[in-house]
């Protein structure tokens, strides 16, 4: 660390925006690696159950362009929450993923690719391949965005503020319309 000059207030503020950056790119991985888990098993578990592949190779890369990557830039810059000096200093040797973050990885990921093969499941039923494979497009790219305002913390998010990350708001309404505009157009 290089500080400019010798006042405490600087020490204190630059600790501040170190522990900020770590918790973001924290944020930003789990949330990448979580619906990259979820994209897993909605291919894997399909194909293993049997079932045509639920989405085609062209809309997992709209998934991870859009959807994925808006979010993740706009977690890493997200505030720092308020009492961020209040909390004791981590420990140097623990890792990104301590204190459970895998655990909570797998699980997120898993329950975002189980509840697209039951949506891909219940419109192959209901009206055929084509339109079962847009609505696991749409839900997919759909519950991978409001996913973001989950990892945003770990109170509730109308306790913190729906609307404090003014990047994620717009990375979430920009993914919505290219993913309504983008399902609507593949539907046809």
């Amino acid at each position: 660390m290089i500080l400019t000059d010798d006042n405490f207030v600087t020490i204190v503020e630059a600790v501040k925006q170190g522990r900020g950056i770590y918790e973001n790119i924290r944020k930003a991985i789990h949330f990448l690696i979580a619906t990259n888990i979820g994209e897993i098993v909605t291919i894997f578990m399909g194909l293993l159950l049997g079932m045509s592949s639920p989405l085609l190779a062209i809309q997992l890369l709209w998934v991870n362009l859009v959807t994925d990557s808006f979010p993740a830039i706009a977690l890493g810059l997200e505030p720092e929450d308020k009492n961020i000096m209040n909390r004791k200093p981590r420990d140097a040797r623990k890792g990104i993923f301590s204190d459970g973050l895998w655990g909570k990885i797998i699980v997120e990921g898993t329950m975002l690719g189980m509840l697209t093969l039951l949506v891909y499941s219940i419109g192959n039923k209901l009206y055929g391949l084509e339109i079962a494979r847009t609505m696991a497009f749409v839900t997919l790219g759909l519950i991978e965005m409001v996913h973001s305002f989950n990892i945003r913390t770990e109170e509730s998010i109308f306790k913190t503020g729906l609307f404090k990350n003014k990047y994620l708001c717009m990375a979430f309404l920009a993914g919505l319309v290219m993913q309504v505009r983008n399902s609507i157009y593949s539907s046809s």
